[in-house]
C-alpha cells in the first residue's frame, strides 16, 4: 500500500514560498552605495539609527556608529564608512554649507585621530550620488589637518 507524503509536500511548498518572499530582500540590502563605496563591501555594521554605519573592523564600525550618532537627525550626513581604521567616508546632504562642511571634516578628523592615535587619517565627504566633495587629512607627526 502506497502512502502519499503529505507533510514533505507542505514543507516543500512552505520553503518555496519563504524563499520567494526572502529573495527580493537580499539584493536590496546591498544596494546602499554607502556600504560599497569608497573601497568595497563592509564586513561589520550596517543600517544604524536611520543611517548607514559600517567598517571593515569592529573598531571601525563602532567609530562609524559614533559618527552617525553625532547627527541623529541626519541634518548634515546620512552614512559613515571606516576603512583600515584610518579612512572615513561620510555621505553629506546637498544642503550643507561650505562652513559647516569644513567644521564637520575638521571635527570628524580630530575625533578619528583621538580614536586611532598615531595613524595618518583621511576623512572624505561624498555627495549622496557618491561623487567626492571634499577631504581632510591628518598627519600624526605634525598634528596638522589639511583640507582639500
Amino acid at each position: 500500500m502506497l502512502k502519499r507524503p503529505v507533510r514533505p509536500t507542505i514543507h516543500l511548498v512552505a520553503s518555496l514560498v519563504l524563499s520567494v518572499l526572502v529573495l527580493p530582500v537580499g539584493p536590496a540590502c546591498g544596494s546602499d552605495s554607502t556600504v560599497t563605496e569608497p573601497t568595497g563591501p563592509q564586513t561589520y555594521g550596517g543600517h544604524y539609527v536611520g543611517g548607514t554605519a559600517t567598517g571593515d573592523t569592529n573598531e571601525g564600525a563602532a567609530f562609524a556608529r559614533w559618527v552617525v550618532d553625532q547627527d541623529p537627525g541626519h541634518r548634515y550626513y546620512t552614512g559613515a564608512v571606516v576603512r583600515g581604521d584610518q579612512t572615513l567616508g561620510v555621505k553629506v546632504r546637498p544642503n550643507i554649507t561650505k562652513g559647516d562642511l569644513r567644521d564637520l571634516l575638521v571635527s570628524l578628523t580630530e575625533g578619528m585621530a583621538r580614536t586611532f592615535p598615531g595613524r595618518p587619517i583621511k576623512v572624505t565627504a561624498f555627495y549622496q550620488s557618491g561623487d567626492k566633495l571634499a577631504e581632510a587629512n591628518y598627519d600624526p607627526r605634525t598634528g596638522q589637518i589639511s583640507l582639500a
